[in-house]
């Protein structure tokens, strides 16, 4: 695939090949592969095929998903070690992966041909690129200078003549090698002998191809102390000299180049994609921000995209529709304030579309209310986990040790002197007189509109979120994946197929609600129906809001998720802040957390 025919005007090329994608008029829309994101969530490392209707893909655990022209269809390898790149070679598939795994794909099936032993010998030493020979041989690499050879009956092991962690190998149509890897290293095979090619970098390669029959490009990745993250580069390689492309604008670390056809394709980090030819750049966009690790396209043009939490993405064919890509300048939360707090805001009220109220601890409360803040203290410093409201005039907060405090536009006072040393977690309501609270080990409460009264739940687990449609339909939910429902006259409880600690809940109907949790727990329940979300992140999620049928979900690290047609997709929040709680107004969705942050976003 990387060793096809010669590109024509190799000097005009290389003059056209690194422009400012970014500032490339010509862009490509990328859409989802849902049928495979509803099955996975695995990282896809790799993604091979020779027709539009024979395209496989692989990864972590050894998830292999086979595409027909029709449908994907997951098939068993035999093994749950990582697979790390795949390769068709007539009518084989051939993977290689952690462990050294080699397996092969023969008649429709499936068998491993050697490694997988947690052993210190040679085959059993990672194995990460996989590639095809003009002559037809296979090549892989690995850890410790593993290079092994294919010849079509036994694979042979080489010795290299270097220890260094190889990430990439490219077979040359003039019968050279080229294998890289971490540390900058390039190693090249030259009538039989093997001798360290001098790049003058130590920026990990991990990807090369072909320009034309004396030119090799590679990409690859480093960290900057300058700007605290990984940049992209990219080095050429011709007429025996090793150079790093000189490029005027940022890129982040890359994962793969491939050549087809014409074109080169690039993929990397955080949902990056672009096409060059001689024509100019096109960035294939994507809303995503997952980071793609292996491309391939056919004939026709289109790419095929895998990445992270089981994405994979194809280019729209031209005169469709693809999805609309994200545009960082409009899209992006904004941090509104500025310091007016330390605390731990855990909890936040829509007043109005002008004006919100957070709470968290200490007795801290923010009033955001025509584009200024304002922060004030209740008597006894109580810590606040949640706040609900009918009107302006009458917002009740829940407090630990039971407590519940009542604002009626002007002061805070005690509305309720719960006596136990419970905390109360969540609350809402459906008027002034209709009002329910949950928290620790089950405790339960609902005002009539004349005093608080205790509702048996029959439980003793923590209860950290509560939503509900009215006051004959609720649910709540808290530790080890338990959920109430309250049917107006007792609580029930159930499972939604998790034991992970479920945190927030939200609905915008009975039959379209979402819950959240640890490490990254998303669960729908629609058309009757229990339902495991992908969320594509690990950190704890902890409060939902829906804004016009879009979902919106916020957790630790600053994670913020959007849900606008079905998929959850990452969005950026530039803070790192564990993020408590999130309300929305029919203009703009909040969210605040720890060290006394609040976010917005324009919707």
């Amino acid at each position: 695939m990387n060793a096809s025919q010669p590109l024509t005007s190799r000097r005009g090329f290389l003059t056209a090949l690194f422009p400012d994608p970014y500032k490339s008029s010509s862009k490509t829309g990328l859409t989802t592969v849902a049928e495979l994101r509803q099955q996975t969530d695995a990282v896809l490392w790799a993604v091979a095929g020779d027709t539009p209707d024979n395209i496989f893909v692989a990864g972590d655990d050894g998830v292999v998903f086979h595409f027909d022209g029709h449908h994907w269809q997951p098939e068993d390898l035999g093994s749950k070690l990582n697979v790390h790149s795949l390769c068709i070679s007539g009518d084989r598939v051939f993977s290689v992966g952690w462990l050294g795994r080699i397996c092969v794909r023969e008649e429709g099936r499936w068998r491993p041909l050697q490694g997988g032993q947690n052993d210190s010998s040679t085959v059993n030493l990672p194995l990460f690129e996989i590639e095809a020979a003009p002559d037809g041989s296979l090549w892989a690499v690995g850890d410790y200078g593993r290079v092994t050879r294919y010849s079509g009956e036994q694979w042979l092991e080489l010795d290299c003549g270097h220890a260094a962690n190889l990430r990439a190998v490219l077979p040359l149509a003039d019968g050279r090698v080229l294998a890289a890897g971490l540390g900058g290293i390039v190693l090249e095979l030259r009538g039989g002998q093997w001798r360290e090619i001098k790049t003058n970098t130590g920026c990990p390669i991990v990807s090369m191809a072909c320009l034309n029959e004396d030119t090799v490009i590679a990409v690859g990745g480093e960290y900057s102390t300058q700007t605290n993250g990984f940049l992209g580069r990219i080095f050429l390689y011709s007429e025996g000299i090793w150079s790093a492309v000189d490029i005027d604008y940022p890129l982040p670390r890359l994962r793969r180049v491939r050549r087809e056809g014409t074109n080169i394709l690039i993929t990397g980090d955080g949902g990056t994609a672009f096409r060059w030819t001689e024509s100019g750049v096109s960035l294939l966009a994507t809303r995503l921000r997952y980071d793609l690790h292996d491309v391939i396209s056919f004939s026709s043009g289109e790419a095929l995209i895998c990445g992270d939490n089981g994405t994979v993405l194809q280019e729209t064919p031209h005169g469709e529709q693809s999805e609309p890509a994200i545009d960082d300048h409009t899209a992006r939360w904004l941090t509104i304030s500025n310091g007016e707090t330390n605390k731990t805001l855990r909890a936040i009220w829509a007043i109005d579309d002008k004006h919100i109220i957070a709470a968290g601890d200490s007795g801290t409360v923010l009033h955001y209310c025509d584009e200024e803040i304002t922060v004030h203290q209740i008597p006894g410093n109580q810590r606040i986990h949640a706040l609900w409201g009918s009107s302006p005039r009458n917002i009740y907060a829940v407090c630990d040790a039971a407590a519940i405090l009542h604002f009626d536009g002007t002061q805070w006072n005690e509305a309720h002197r719960g006596g136990v040393d419970t905390a109360l977690l969540a609350i809402t309501g459906f008027g002034p007189h209709d009002i329910f609270a949950v928290g620790d080990s089950g405790y339960a409460l609902r005002y009539d509109g004349l005093m608080w009264r205790q509702i048996e739940t029959g439980i003793k687990q923590e209860l950290y979120g509560l939503w509900g449609q009215d006051s004959q339909h609720l649910l709540a939910v808290g530790g080890g994946g338990v959920i109430l429902r309250w049917n107006g006259e007792r609580w029930k409880s159930f499972g939604a197929g998790t034991e992970q600690d479920l945190y927030g809940v939200h609905g915008s109907s009975l039959n379209k609600l979402f819950i959240a949790g640890l490490g990254g727990t998303l669960i729908r329940f629609e058309d009757n129906t229990w339902h495991r979300e992908f969320s594509g992140v690990r950190s704890d999620l902890h409060a939902l809001v829906s804004s016009e049928g879009v979902f919106y979900a916020v957790g630790s690290n600053g994670s913020v998720l959007r849900n606008a047609d079905g998929i959850w997709e990452p969005e950026h929040s530039d803070c790192d802040n564990t993020l408590q709680a999130v309300a929305a107004t029919p203009s703009a969705v909040y969210a605040v957390g720890s060290g006394g942050v609040v976010l917005k976003r324009q919707t």
